[in-house]
This record gives C-alpha cells, sequence and structure tokens, in this order.
C-alpha cells in the first residue's frame, strides 16, 4: 500500500513497516481556492516589506531547525524511508546551508542594480535592472528528498517577497507539514505560507489556477510535462527540476577502488531513489573486470534494513508503486540478457526492500539503461575508449548529473566540456546537493530553470528595466519630425558609433558636428564623459 487518499484523507504509510502513521484531512478545489487567495490578497504587504526584514524570518527559522535536527531527520526516517544519518547529511545540511546563504547574500542578489549604457546617445539617463517578485508561487515537491527539496524553494521564493502556496508529495505529507509548522514558529506571517495537502488528482487544479503567477515543480518528466501543459493555459512561467538517467564514466587511469566506493554509494543511498542517482556506467574494456569485481565487492557490504537503526546504510523504497516499478525493470533486463551479479529482489520482509543490485552484460536496447529507475541499481556496461563513454553517457533524453573518474587532466577537462548535463563531477558521485551555491538543474527532458544558489533565486524575480531621462532638450534626435535628411544623419550615426575605422569616425564626427539636429539634441556633457565608447 503506498500514502493513499481514502475520502477526505491522505494516510501516511511507513514503508518500513507497511503500517498507518497517521492521516492529514485533504484539501479539496475549495480549500486549493481559500489558499491561493489568501496568498494573493497577502502578496502585496509582504513584498513592500525590505529584503532585509524577510531575510530575518530565514534566520530565525534556521535556529528553530538546528534545534529541532533530530526530530526532523527521524520523522524523516519514519516516513519517507531514508537513514537518520543520511537525512541528516542530506536534508538537513543542504537546508541549513542554503538558509544561511540567503540570510547572507540574498540582498545582494535582489536589490537594484545600476545599469551602465552601452549606447553613447543615451548616457545621460539614469538606468537600472529591478528584480521584482511574480506575486504567488506554487511549490509542488517530490517524496524522494521531502524536506531539503520545498524549503529551500520555499525561503527563496520568500526572500524574494512572493507568498507561496506549497503542496508536498502525498507520501511524505507529515514532513510537509512539519515544514509548514516550522515556518509558523519563525512567526512568519500565516497567509504568506498556505500549505496545501492535495491528493494527486487535484493537483492541476493548481497548475491550471489564474492566482498562480509561478510554478515551481519538482518530480518525474511526465507529470512536468504535464504541469507546462497545464501552465501554459495561463502562460504562467515554470522552473521543472525533472528525471534523469545520471551516467558515469570510469577511465582505465581512474582510482577504480575510489571509484568502485563512490559509484557504488551514489547508485545506492538513498535505496537509488535520486533524480542524480548514477544509474548506468561506462568502464573502459581494459579495466571492467578489476573495477566490476571492486563493484560487486562494495555492493555486497550495503547493509539495508530499518533506517531508524544506526548502522542500516539503505532503507526501504518510500512506496510500493516504486518498488513493483524497480522489480520490473531489472527483470526485464534480464529477460533482455543482462546478467544479473546480485540483489534483484525484494526482501523477505515486511516493507518496501528492495536489495541493492549490480547488472552487467547491459546495453541500449534495455530499458534499465534508458529510462529512470529511481531504485537501488547499479548497471554497468563495458566500452572499447572514452569516445564511446562519451557517445553513449550522452544517448540519452535526460542531462541532469554525469560522473566521470580519472586522474588524467586533460580527460577530466574533456568530461567537462563534451558531457550533456547540467552538473558534472569529476571523482566524485552525487554531492552538490550540499553546496548552497551550486545551481541544480538540467539539460534536456531533465528539465527548465535553475534553483538553489543565485540561479534559482533570479527564477524567483521578474527583471524590470527602468530608465530616467534626466536631459532637459526639446526633444531627442530620434523623435518626429522625420524629414528628407533624416535616413542621412541616422547613417552617418551609425557610422560613426560602429564603424571600426578610425577616418571614418573621424569624417563622420565632423559631419555631425554641422549638423542642427544632433547638435541641439544631444547632451554633450553626458557624451564627452563617455567618449571612451566611440572607440
Amino acid at each position: 500500500m503506498s500514502n493513499e487518499a481514502y475520502h477526505n484523507y491522505i494516510v501516511s504509510i511507513n514503508p518500513t513497516t507497511e503500517q498507518e502513521i497517521e492521516r492529514v484531512e485533504a484539501t479539496g478545489r475549495e480549500g486549493i481556492d481559500v489558499a491561493l487567495n489568501k496568498a494573493h490578497q497577502a502578496f502585496h504587504s509582504w513584498s513592500k516589506k525590505t529584503i532585509r526584514e524577510r531575510q530575518n524570518y530565514l534566520m530565525r527559522l534556521s535556529d528553530i531547525i538546528l534545534q529541532q535536527q533530530n526530530d526532523i531527520a527521524e520523522l524523516i526516517a519514519h516516513e519517507q524511508g531514508k537513514p537518520i544519518a543520511e537525512a541528516l547529511a542530506s536534508e538537513i545540511v543542504p537546508v541549513l546551508g542554503i538558509l544561511k546563504d540567503l540570510r547572507r547574500h540574498a540582498h545582494k542578489v535582489l536589490k537594484p542594480h545600476k545599469m551602465q549604457h552601452e549606447q553613447l546617445l543615451f548616457v545621460h539617463k539614469k538606468s537600472r535592472y529591478q528584480l521584482e517578485p511574480f506575486g504567488v508561487v506554487a511549490i509542488i515537491s517530490p517524496w524522494n528528498y521531502p524536506f531539503s527539496v520545498p524549503l529551500p524553494e520555499i525561503a527563496a521564493a520568500l526572500v524574494a517577497g512572493n507568498s507561496v502556496v506549497f503542496k508536498p508529495a502525498p507520501d511524505a505529507v507529515l514532513v510537509g507539514k512539519k515544514i509548514a509548522e516550522l515556518f509558523q514558529a519563525a512567526g512568519l506571517p500565516e497567509e504568506v505560507l498556505n500549505t496545501v495537502f492535495v491528493q494527486d488528482v487535484d493537483a492541476p487544479y493548481i497548475t491550471h489556477h489564474p492566482l498562480v503567477d509561478k510554478i515551481i515543480f519538482t518530480g518525474s518528466t511526465p507529470v512536468g510535462r504535464s504541469v507546462m501543459t497545464a501552465a501554459s493555459h495561463q502562460m504562467t512561467p515554470v522552473v521543472l527540476e525533472l528525471g534523469g538517467k545520471d551516467a558515469a564514466i570510469v577511465a582505465r587511469d581512474a582510482n577504480l577502488a575510489r571509484a568502485a566506493k563512490g559509484l557504488v554509494w551514489g547508485a545506492t543511498f538513498n535505496s537509488g531513489q535520486v533524480c542524480a542517482a548514477v544509474e548506468r556506467v561506462y568502464v573502459e574494456q581494459a579495466v571492467a573486470e578489476r573495477f566490476i569485481e571492486l563493484c560487486l565487492r562494495e555492493i555486497k557490504n550495503v547493509i539495508v534494513g530499518d533506517p531508524l537503526e544506526p548502522g542500516t546504510h539503505i532503507g526501504p523504497l518510500s512506496n510500493l508503486n516504486q518498488l513493483i516499478k524497480v522489480q520490473d525493470q531489472v527483470e526485464d533486463s534480464i529477460r533482455r540478457g543482462a546478467r544479473l551479479l546480485h540483489g534483484g529482489n525484494r526482501l523477505d520482509r515486511p516493507g518496501y526492500f528492495f536489495e541493492p543490485t549490480l547488472l552487467v552484460q547491459v546495453d541500449h536496447s534495455m530499458p534499465i539503461m534508458t529510462e529512470e529507475t529511481f531504485g537501488p541499481v547499479m548497471a554497468i556496461m563495458t566500452v572499447e575508449n572514452i569516445d564511446e563513454a562519451i557517445h553513449l553517457a550522452n544517448d540519452s533524453i535526460y542531462g541532469l548529473s554525469a560522473y566521470a573518474w580519472t586522474s588524467d587532466k586533460k580527460l577530466a577537462k574533456r568530461f567537462l566540456d563534451e558531457l550533456q548535463a547540467g552538473t558534472i563531477l569529476i571523482n566524485d558521485a552525487p554531492s552538490s546537493w550540499g553546496e548552497p551555491n551550486a545551481p541544480w538543474g538540467g539539460y534536456k527532458m531533465s528539465g527548465i530553470g535553475r534553483t538553489r544558489a543565485r540561479f534559482g533565486l533570479l527564477e524567483m524575480v521578474q527583471v524590470k528595466y527602468t530608465s530616467w531621462d534626466k536631459g532637459n532638450n526639446d526633444r531627442n534626435l530620434w523623435w518626429f519630425p522625420y524629414d528628407h535628411k533624416s535616413a542621412s544623419f541616422f547613417s552617418d550615426a551609425i557610422d560613426l558609433l560602429y564603424s571600426r575605422n578610425f577616418a571614418t569616425k573621424s569624417i563622420k564626427l565632423i559631419k555631425l558636428f554641422s549638423n542642427k539636429r544632433f547638435l541641439t539634441s544631444t547632451h554633450w556633457g553626458a557624451v564627452l564623459r563617455h567618449i571612451d565608447k566611440l572607440l
């Protein structure tokens, strides 16, 4: 049984025991309307607060999370299934890091920026870029990282001046409820953040809604496509953080022991329920046999168990549907000719537990190498050389992350340049999630836009260009009236401004000096202060 909604409730299921934890009242369409209206009404007063004032709420929020870190980690382990140590490392650490970064740097990013005019004829103007909030931002989050995905997005939206409607995943509804309580404890005005507990069938009502000014969605690519379609009806801008089929390349000169340790971890942590998990590995033939032996040794040492137990490496999958999907994909690959070296089965015990699995003799005719798995499965394909490895790594509809292992600097640079993904790591498995300055997002069908870091913060604002003409001439020289000399005048001005020939520039400058319109409409003081722009 997965977290299902029964009648008017969303039922939270413990994936370790398959037992009900709690029922949360579901928000129907009328409740969604109420939440969006509250957010819409709260936006005006919230957006008028200074950035510093909004940052103060994040400071209080950070202190509360710090105090409650162990309770939050235990809740995540209980409802979502990742071990407590991993919940602290991959959920609490990234959140506190990003909150700290937003407190320290959001003002620098979001404040108005003075613009330097490149156009010489405009240098008398006072212009700047203003970054202004959208309004109501709908944040729709996944179940695999129910804390560290939505909370930083909510914080970024709020510090930028938006109000928020937050829809947590039904399979992590209690973690979503906890997030709302944390913001409330930090003193955030109640209607600025509105949390709705929505059954999946009603989620499109949010993405279609005319009061939603921007959508931040994290989830699967098929659902992301539906979100984008729904948003198009209102021309609502979207950020889509979607799936991946992340590749790793192991070169013959790599530290094979380190690569095996890192890639087995990268394939199985959080039971593989990571959009940036290592799902396919390409290893050069010269070292393939040794590398596979090392991976087999490592994967046999992965401890599956209760996420509340300190020695557990990976817990259960988060829901039954995901367990079935992983098992079906593994069995399909074996039918198609893959060789199973380890795992491949559901554990014979309560809970959605699946063995860490190692497959070899795979190829791109198998869905295990082309479709997202989202489970503790590592598939290794032997290649003749690096050219083939890069080609196969890029042969995907996805492009979220990629990993390459080598001791050669030139080869590392080639990987960084040629791999088609939003994040490339050399000699490491997924780790950028813990870096506040690292943006998150992918190429191709892995999404649109970015979250986190400066780039994610800029997704929460609209750019307004403002310009104040401080001149007092009767007219600007490009205004009416046009006459028979206008075309000749503008042609001379174009040559003066953009020709790279010094003689031409000199001739045109002298010619324009004799033009009455030029002399009476140009702000000479400003022009002379910026004469270098003629160069």
